[in-house]
Protein backbone atom coordinates (compact mmCIF):
# COMPACT_ATOMS: atom_id res chain seq x y z
CA UNK A 1 0.00 0.00 0.00
CA UNK A 2 1.41 3.21 -0.76
CA UNK A 3 1.72 5.76 2.56
CA UNK A 4 0.15 8.88 1.11
CA UNK A 5 -3.29 6.46 0.10
CA UNK A 6 -3.70 5.30 3.54
CA UNK A 7 -6.93 5.77 5.41
CA UNK A 8 -7.16 7.67 8.96
CA UNK A 9 -9.25 5.61 11.21
CA UNK A 10 -11.26 7.84 14.07
CA UNK A 11 -12.77 5.48 17.04
CA UNK A 12 -14.95 7.84 19.26
CA UNK A 13 -17.62 7.43 21.13
CA UNK A 14 -20.42 9.43 20.24
CA UNK A 15 -20.34 11.72 23.34
CA UNK A 16 -16.76 12.52 22.45
CA UNK A 17 -17.63 13.47 18.75
CA UNK A 18 -18.81 17.31 18.42
CA UNK A 19 -19.13 19.85 15.59
CA UNK A 20 -16.02 20.81 13.35
CA UNK A 21 -13.98 18.14 14.39
CA UNK A 22 -14.59 15.88 11.10
CA UNK A 23 -13.69 19.03 8.84
CA UNK A 24 -10.56 19.79 10.64
CA UNK A 25 -9.17 16.42 10.62
CA UNK A 26 -9.69 16.37 6.78
CA UNK A 27 -8.08 19.18 6.44
CA UNK A 28 -5.55 18.33 8.64
CA UNK A 29 -4.90 14.58 6.91
CA UNK A 30 -2.50 15.56 3.68
CA UNK A 31 -5.70 14.03 1.33
CA UNK A 32 -5.87 10.66 2.92
CA UNK A 33 -9.67 9.53 3.55
CA UNK A 34 -11.11 9.76 6.58
CA UNK A 35 -13.17 7.08 8.13
CA UNK A 36 -14.94 8.36 11.41
CA UNK A 37 -16.88 5.65 13.64
CA UNK A 38 -18.75 5.48 17.51
CA UNK A 39 -18.92 1.61 16.91
CA UNK A 40 -15.45 0.22 16.10
CA UNK A 41 -17.11 -3.45 16.79
CA UNK A 42 -18.74 -2.85 13.77
CA UNK A 43 -15.72 -2.47 11.45
CA UNK A 44 -14.78 -6.76 12.66
CA UNK A 45 -13.07 -7.79 9.39
CA UNK A 46 -13.93 -5.22 7.63
CA UNK A 47 -11.87 -4.57 4.07
CA UNK A 48 -11.36 -0.87 5.65
CA UNK A 49 -8.92 -2.69 8.44
CA UNK A 50 -6.44 -3.09 5.40
CA UNK A 51 -5.92 0.00 4.62
CA UNK A 52 -5.41 1.61 7.95
CA UNK A 53 -2.25 3.76 8.30
CA UNK A 54 -3.68 6.07 11.56
CA UNK A 55 -5.35 5.00 13.89
CA UNK A 56 -7.25 7.73 16.27
CA UNK A 57 -8.99 8.21 19.14
CA UNK A 58 -10.37 5.31 21.99
CA UNK A 59 -8.50 2.72 20.33
CA UNK A 60 -9.97 -1.14 19.76
CA UNK A 61 -6.74 -2.37 20.99
CA UNK A 62 -8.35 -6.25 19.37
CA UNK A 63 -8.54 -4.36 15.69
CA UNK A 64 -5.01 -3.42 15.23
CA UNK A 65 -3.86 -6.99 14.07
CA UNK A 66 -5.85 -6.75 11.77
CA UNK A 67 -4.22 -3.81 10.51
CA UNK A 68 -1.32 -4.76 8.49
CA UNK A 69 -0.60 -1.22 7.21
CA UNK A 70 -0.77 0.48 10.38
CA UNK A 71 2.00 3.22 11.04
CA UNK A 72 0.75 5.24 13.97
CA UNK A 73 -1.95 5.22 16.72
CA UNK A 74 -2.59 8.78 18.65
CA UNK A 75 -4.47 7.48 21.55
CA UNK A 76 -6.79 9.90 23.13
CA UNK A 77 -6.35 8.49 26.36
CA UNK A 78 -2.86 9.09 28.76
CA UNK A 79 -2.61 5.32 29.44
CA UNK A 80 -1.67 2.59 27.43
CA UNK A 81 -3.18 -0.04 28.86
CA UNK A 82 -4.32 -2.33 25.50
CA UNK A 83 -0.40 -3.23 25.41
CA UNK A 84 -0.69 -5.40 28.77
CA UNK A 85 -3.71 -7.15 27.40
CA UNK A 86 -2.12 -7.47 24.21
CA UNK A 87 1.38 -7.90 24.36
CA UNK A 88 1.79 -8.91 20.84
CA UNK A 89 1.15 -5.53 20.02
CA UNK A 90 4.60 -4.01 21.09
CA UNK A 91 6.57 -5.77 18.55
CA UNK A 92 4.12 -4.32 15.46
CA UNK A 93 6.52 -1.57 13.99
CA UNK A 94 3.32 1.36 14.43
CA UNK A 95 4.33 4.32 16.46
CA UNK A 96 2.16 5.14 19.11
CA UNK A 97 1.49 8.89 20.70
CA UNK A 98 -0.79 9.47 23.85
CA UNK A 99 -2.67 12.59 25.09
CA UNK A 100 0.01 12.84 28.49
CA UNK A 101 -0.13 16.16 30.03
CA UNK A 102 -3.53 17.58 29.45
CA UNK A 103 -5.09 15.21 32.79
CA UNK A 104 -3.17 16.87 35.53
CA UNK A 105 -5.34 19.86 36.74
CA UNK A 106 -8.81 17.97 36.78
CA UNK A 107 -7.18 14.59 38.60
CA UNK A 108 -5.20 16.80 41.00
CA UNK A 109 -8.77 18.70 41.32
CA UNK A 110 -10.12 15.27 41.47
CA UNK A 111 -7.80 13.78 44.13
CA UNK A 112 -8.87 16.66 46.68
CA UNK A 113 -11.86 16.92 45.85
CA UNK A 114 -12.65 13.11 47.32
CA UNK A 115 -10.20 13.79 50.04
CA UNK A 116 -11.52 16.95 51.44
CA UNK A 117 -14.74 15.25 51.30
CA UNK A 118 -13.78 12.34 53.22
CA UNK A 119 -12.13 14.39 56.19
CA UNK A 120 -14.52 17.15 56.21
CA UNK A 121 -17.23 14.13 56.56
CA UNK A 122 -19.13 15.05 53.58
CA UNK A 123 -21.02 12.11 52.43
CA UNK A 124 -23.10 10.97 55.72
CA UNK A 125 -23.82 15.08 55.61
CA UNK A 126 -25.07 14.62 52.04
CA UNK A 127 -27.10 11.57 53.02
CA UNK A 128 -28.47 13.03 55.76
CA UNK A 129 -29.57 16.47 53.81
CA UNK A 130 -32.04 13.81 51.61
CA UNK A 131 -33.98 13.24 54.46
CA UNK A 132 -33.75 17.31 55.71
CA UNK A 133 -31.92 16.35 58.69
CA UNK A 134 -29.35 18.62 60.27
CA UNK A 135 -26.49 16.67 61.71
CA UNK A 136 -23.47 18.39 63.44
CA UNK A 137 -20.24 16.86 62.78
CA UNK A 138 -18.02 16.73 65.59
CA UNK A 139 -13.99 17.80 65.97
CA UNK A 140 -12.95 14.50 67.03
CA UNK A 141 -14.44 13.29 63.42
CA UNK A 142 -13.01 15.96 61.47
CA UNK A 143 -9.61 15.52 59.80
CA UNK A 144 -7.26 18.01 58.42
CA UNK A 145 -4.44 17.97 55.96
CA UNK A 146 -1.91 20.25 57.46
CA UNK A 147 1.04 18.55 58.94
CA UNK A 148 0.06 14.92 57.48
CA UNK A 149 2.40 13.26 55.01
CA UNK A 150 1.14 12.35 51.39
CA UNK A 151 2.85 9.25 49.07
CA UNK A 152 2.66 9.46 45.55
CA UNK A 153 2.88 6.89 43.45
CA UNK A 154 3.92 7.91 39.78
CA UNK A 155 5.49 11.46 40.03
CA UNK A 156 5.39 12.30 36.48
CA UNK A 157 3.10 15.44 35.34
CA UNK A 158 -0.05 14.69 37.48
CA UNK A 159 2.02 13.43 39.84
CA UNK A 160 4.02 17.24 40.07
CA UNK A 161 0.38 18.98 40.36
CA UNK A 162 -0.66 17.34 43.06
CA UNK A 163 2.44 17.31 45.01
CA UNK A 164 2.24 20.95 44.56
CA UNK A 165 -1.27 21.60 45.99
CA UNK A 166 -0.52 19.31 48.95
CA UNK A 167 2.27 21.45 49.63
CA UNK A 168 0.29 24.07 49.72
CA UNK A 169 -2.06 22.63 52.38
CA UNK A 170 0.67 22.17 54.51
CA UNK A 171 1.45 18.43 54.07
CA UNK A 172 4.81 16.75 53.23
CA UNK A 173 5.05 14.99 50.15
CA UNK A 174 7.31 11.85 49.18
CA UNK A 175 6.98 11.41 45.75
CA UNK A 176 8.05 7.82 44.14
CA UNK A 177 9.38 7.10 40.81
CA UNK A 178 11.43 4.90 38.69
CA UNK A 179 14.27 7.42 38.03
CA UNK A 180 15.20 9.62 40.78
CA UNK A 181 16.46 13.12 39.91
CA UNK A 182 19.72 14.39 41.23
CA UNK A 183 18.77 17.38 42.73
CA UNK A 184 16.00 19.70 42.16
CA UNK A 185 13.51 19.06 45.26
CA UNK A 186 11.16 21.34 46.84
CA UNK A 187 11.43 21.91 50.19
CA UNK A 188 8.67 19.37 52.00
CA UNK A 189 9.19 17.02 49.02
CA UNK A 190 11.16 14.16 48.71
CA UNK A 191 11.09 11.85 45.57
CA UNK A 192 12.24 8.35 45.90
CA UNK A 193 12.76 5.16 43.75
CA UNK A 194 9.44 3.21 43.59
CA UNK A 195 11.61 0.96 44.73
CA UNK A 196 11.48 1.76 48.33
CA UNK A 197 7.58 1.47 48.30
CA UNK A 198 7.30 -0.82 51.45
CA UNK A 199 9.80 0.82 52.98
CA UNK A 200 7.83 3.96 53.06
CA UNK A 201 4.27 3.09 53.01
CA UNK A 202 4.42 2.97 57.08
CA UNK A 203 5.25 6.74 56.98
CA UNK A 204 2.08 7.89 54.98
CA UNK A 205 -1.00 9.55 56.43
CA UNK A 206 -2.50 9.29 52.33
CA UNK A 207 -1.15 6.96 49.68
CA UNK A 208 -2.27 8.63 45.66
CA UNK A 209 -2.17 6.05 43.82
CA UNK A 210 -1.29 7.26 39.94
CA UNK A 211 0.20 4.72 38.54
CA UNK A 212 -0.02 3.40 34.81
CA UNK A 213 -0.92 -0.11 33.97
CA UNK A 214 2.46 -1.94 33.32
CA UNK A 215 3.57 -5.20 33.58
CA UNK A 216 5.52 -4.04 37.17
CA UNK A 217 2.83 -2.20 38.25
CA UNK A 218 0.10 -4.45 38.48
CA UNK A 219 -1.24 -5.41 41.75
CA UNK A 220 1.91 -3.49 43.48
CA UNK A 221 -0.59 -2.64 46.06
CA UNK A 222 -1.77 -6.35 47.54
CA UNK A 223 -1.59 -7.66 50.99
CA UNK A 224 1.87 -7.02 51.92
CA UNK A 225 1.65 -3.03 50.93
CA UNK A 226 -1.77 -2.70 53.00
CA UNK A 227 -0.90 -4.17 55.90
CA UNK A 228 2.40 -1.52 55.49
CA UNK A 229 0.07 1.15 55.90
CA UNK A 230 -1.05 3.06 59.06
CA UNK A 231 -4.26 1.88 60.17
CA UNK A 232 -5.41 5.62 59.96
CA UNK A 233 -4.36 5.89 56.10
CA UNK A 234 -6.27 6.56 53.33
CA UNK A 235 -5.69 4.64 50.01
CA UNK A 236 -6.73 6.94 46.94
CA UNK A 237 -6.13 5.16 43.75
CA UNK A 238 -7.22 7.34 40.40
CA UNK A 239 -4.51 5.33 38.16
CA UNK A 240 -5.87 2.34 36.89
CA UNK A 241 -7.68 -0.09 38.84
CA UNK A 242 -5.28 -3.36 38.19
CA UNK A 243 -2.58 -1.91 40.06
CA UNK A 244 -4.11 -2.33 43.39
CA UNK A 245 -5.27 -6.52 44.41
CA UNK A 246 -9.32 -5.66 45.13
CA UNK A 247 -9.52 -8.65 47.00
CA UNK A 248 -6.54 -7.76 49.46
CA UNK A 249 -8.01 -4.14 49.88
CA UNK A 250 -11.41 -5.25 50.21
CA UNK A 251 -9.83 -7.59 53.02
CA UNK A 252 -7.99 -4.63 54.44
CA UNK A 253 -10.91 -2.29 54.63
CA UNK A 254 -13.03 -5.15 56.65
CA UNK A 255 -10.30 -5.81 59.02
CA UNK A 256 -9.90 -1.62 59.58
CA UNK A 257 -6.46 -2.22 58.62
CA UNK A 258 -6.60 0.97 56.92
CA UNK A 259 -8.79 3.90 57.56
CA UNK A 260 -10.36 4.30 53.74
CA UNK A 261 -9.90 3.97 50.71
CA UNK A 262 -11.20 6.89 47.83
CA UNK A 263 -11.28 5.49 44.48
CA UNK A 264 -12.30 6.08 41.24
CA UNK A 265 -10.53 3.14 39.21
CA UNK A 266 -11.50 -0.93 40.16
CA UNK A 267 -10.36 -3.87 38.64
CA UNK A 268 -13.71 -4.76 36.90
CA UNK A 269 -15.10 -1.41 35.62
CA UNK A 270 -18.09 -1.21 35.61
CA UNK A 271 -17.93 -1.93 39.52
CA UNK A 272 -20.12 -5.31 39.37
CA UNK A 273 -23.22 -4.44 41.80
CA UNK A 274 -22.35 -7.66 43.76
CA UNK A 275 -18.75 -6.23 44.70
CA UNK A 276 -18.73 -5.12 48.54
CA UNK A 277 -16.77 -2.22 48.06
CA UNK A 278 -20.19 -0.45 47.13
CA UNK A 279 -21.85 -1.01 50.99
CA UNK A 280 -18.16 0.11 52.82
CA UNK A 281 -19.00 3.02 54.94
CA UNK A 282 -14.80 3.50 54.90
CA UNK A 283 -15.25 3.92 50.82
CA UNK A 284 -15.90 6.49 48.23
CA UNK A 285 -16.25 5.53 44.52
CA UNK A 286 -16.53 7.66 41.63
CA UNK A 287 -17.14 6.36 38.27
CA UNK A 288 -13.81 6.63 36.69
CA UNK A 289 -14.26 10.13 35.62
CA UNK A 290 -11.43 11.89 37.66
CA UNK A 291 -9.60 12.70 33.68
CA UNK A 292 -12.73 14.15 32.61
CA UNK A 293 -13.17 17.59 31.99
CA UNK A 294 -15.36 19.71 29.60
CA UNK A 295 -13.07 20.68 26.71
CA UNK A 296 -11.78 17.12 26.83
CA UNK A 297 -11.95 16.49 23.02
CA UNK A 298 -11.22 19.35 21.94
CA UNK A 299 -7.86 19.30 23.81
CA UNK A 300 -7.47 16.04 22.72
CA UNK A 301 -7.99 17.18 18.83
CA UNK A 302 -5.24 19.66 19.24
CA UNK A 303 -2.42 17.13 20.48
CA UNK A 304 -3.58 15.27 17.44
CA UNK A 305 -3.69 17.78 14.93
CA UNK A 306 -0.38 18.83 16.13
CA UNK A 307 1.37 15.43 16.13
CA UNK A 308 -0.59 15.08 12.74
CA UNK A 309 1.21 17.69 11.36
CA UNK A 310 4.69 16.26 13.02
CA UNK A 311 3.65 12.88 11.17
CA UNK A 312 3.56 14.09 7.28
CA UNK A 313 6.24 16.18 7.52
CA UNK A 314 8.59 13.41 8.88
CA UNK A 315 9.27 15.30 12.37
CA UNK A 316 9.60 13.44 15.88
CA UNK A 317 5.82 13.13 17.74
CA UNK A 318 5.17 14.15 21.06
CA UNK A 319 3.68 11.79 23.93
CA UNK A 320 5.63 9.40 22.21
CA UNK A 321 4.52 5.97 24.09
CA UNK A 322 7.91 3.46 25.10
CA UNK A 323 5.56 -0.14 24.02
CA UNK A 324 8.03 -2.31 26.30
CA UNK A 325 7.74 -0.11 29.24
CA UNK A 326 3.78 0.46 28.83
CA UNK A 327 3.91 4.46 28.89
Amino acid sequence: MDQDNGIILVTLPQNRMFPGLEERLRQAGGGRELVITSDPGGLEKAPVLQQVEILIGFVPWHLISQMPHLRWVQLWTAGADGLQYYPELKDRPFMLTSTSGMHGQQLTEHIFGLLLAWNRRFPPVFAAQKQHAWIEIPGEAISLLGGKTMLILGYGSIGMQVAQVALAFGMQVIALRRHVPDSGQAEGLRIESIAKLKELLPQADVVVNILPLTQDTKHIISTAELGAMKDSALYINVGRGPTTDEKALIEALKAKRIAGALLDVTETEPLPPGSPLWDMDNVIITGHYAGVRPDYSSIALEITLDNLGRYLRGEALHNLVNKNAGY
